[in-house]
């Protein structure tokens, strides 16, 4: 009791005698302990004094430290960026990240026949909000503006505690197709091949999703989805799987080979269309259009795709089908479609992979403009095909050749500029309306930020 009473005066002695010696260099952890040890060595405290300090000199660690926790442990962690606004706890139980994507298109059709409209509209005006809870739940929730209406895209919530796998349920895609799975602010082009008009896109369900270093599978069963105009074709319900596998997955190497299949059945209206734009979303006109094929029980879709990267150069592909069974009102039609297409980065960038989705991402140029640098330059050309002629449906057949001009001014900023030509040749005389002999030249350019 008397040295606690007696601690400052010791303090100020240790202090005091540490000026009066000569010390040799103390280290950096622990060096209350080292200077008592050196005055005691040299008679300037007794044993027992430094036995008390000592002592005392721990406790004011221990409350120091204990202090520090106190202080920091709810510490919310700010972030900007090329990825948004991000939030976070200090353990990294609680993230949350805040973005969203512009992008304005302008087109010009040297048009055949068919009237489609020269303009220009807000593609797609996205705001999105997703983070994690208790580390292991995630969510996402995604609207877009464009086009002068709301409508809901993601709206999610997942649990990923498992070893390797997670699930999901809520309105999101379904894993079908690589080109419809990587986003939309990160394919080549400024639209999607013909092909994509076979994928089921976004619905409501539950998905259950795997990985590993070079792979990845996933399977889901889905409702028709959450529906934001009356146009779409009827999808009813439908079970979708997808494995995909990378033999070589480096950061500047790749070869990626997938497969999917998607059984979907009738909700109950017994009708289902396909038809599709020609690579063009500023038109609603469509080239191919099957018309409404009533009777309609089930369709099975199938999908194979590839791809490769090899330094500044890509190659990818894809072929889908659908096999429709229309509860013998007629013969089962088989429409099917394909693309390929090839893009070069003049600056030497490279298309990023991600083994464990099977999609491609964000490009990140090599110097940014506003920083000293020029961005990023790529061309690229395509060769898309698509077959809606079979057993007497006549929706015609469509085949486009697509060139494209990159400018990745930033990470978050990209200018597009496509030329398509687009030509069709219904086998029939009695196509679909709307279809028939067309030659259509199409210029349209985009304008993109997403943060």
């Amino acid at each position: 009791m008397k040295f606690r009473l007696r601690l400052p005066l010791l303090h100020c002695a240790v202090l005091c005698a540490a000026g009066s010696f000569s010390l040799p260099a103390l280290s950096a952890d622990g060096a209350m302990d080292d200077l008592l040890r050196v005055l005691r060595d040299r008679g300037a405290i007794s044993a027992s004094e430094y036995e008390v300090l000592k002592d005392s000199a721990a406790a004011d660690r221990e409350r120091a430290s204990q202090a520090v926790s106190e202080a920091t442990k709810d510490t919310v962690k700010v972030k900007t960026g090329k990825s948004g606004l991000k939030l976070s706890s200090s353990d990294g139980d609680f993230k949350f990240q805040l973005g969203g994507r512009a992008m304005i298109d302008a087109a010009y059709y040297d048009k055949d026949s068919t009237r489609l409209g020269n303009g220009a509209e807000l593609r797609r005006a996205r705001l999105f909000a997703k983070g994690t809870v208790y580390h292991d739940w995630f969510y996402k929730a995604q609207i877009d503006f464009a086009g002068n209406s709301t409508s809901l895209k993601d709206f999610y919530l997942g649990y990923s505690g498992f070893d390797s796998a997670k699930v999901k349920v809520g309105n999101f895609k379904e894993p079908f197709s690589l080109e419809e799975l990587t986003s939309s602010k990160y394919i080549t082009f400024m639209e999607r091949g013909l092909p994509n008009t076979f994928s089921p896109g976004r619905n409501t369900g539950l998905a259950v999703s795997t990985r590993g270093d070079k792979w990845g599978a996933a399977a889901g069963y889905f409702f028709e989805g959450i529906k934001n105009d009356s146009s779409p074709k009827s999808q009813g319900w439908g079970a979708t799987g997808r494995v995909h596998f990378a033999p070589l997955a480096e950061k500047e190497r790749v070869v990626h080979l997938g497969a999917a299949v998607s059984y979907r059945g009738s909700d109950g209206d017994n009708e289902i269309r396909f038809r599709e734009r020609p690579e063009s979303h500023v038109t609603s006109t469509r080239l191919v259009n099957t018309g409404t094929i009533s009777g309609y029980d089930n369709q099975t879709l199938y999908g194979l795709e590839a791809a490769t990267v090899y330094g500044p150069f890509s190659l990818q592909g894809e072929y889908m089908q659908a096999s429709v069974d229309v509860s013998g009102a007629g013969p089962d039609p088989d429409f099917s479609g394909w693309y390929v297409y090839g893009s070069y980065f003049l600056t030497g960038e490279h298309r990023p992979y991600k083994a464990g989705s099977g999609t491609f991402g964000r490009v990140k140029p090599a110097s940014v403009v506003g920083q000293g640098g020029s961005g990023a330059w790529e061309i690229a050309a395509r060769y898309s095909s698509i077959d809606l002629e079979d057993s007497g449906y006549t929706g015609g057949e469509e085949d486009n050749i697509t060139l494209g001009v990159n400018w990745y001014a930033t990470p978050n900023v990209r200018f597009m500029a496509n030329y398509i030509h687009a030509s069709t040749a219904p086998s029939s005389p009695d196509a679909f309306p709307g279809t028939g002999d067309e030659d259509v030249n199409i210029f349209q350019v985009r304008s993109q930020i997403d943060f």
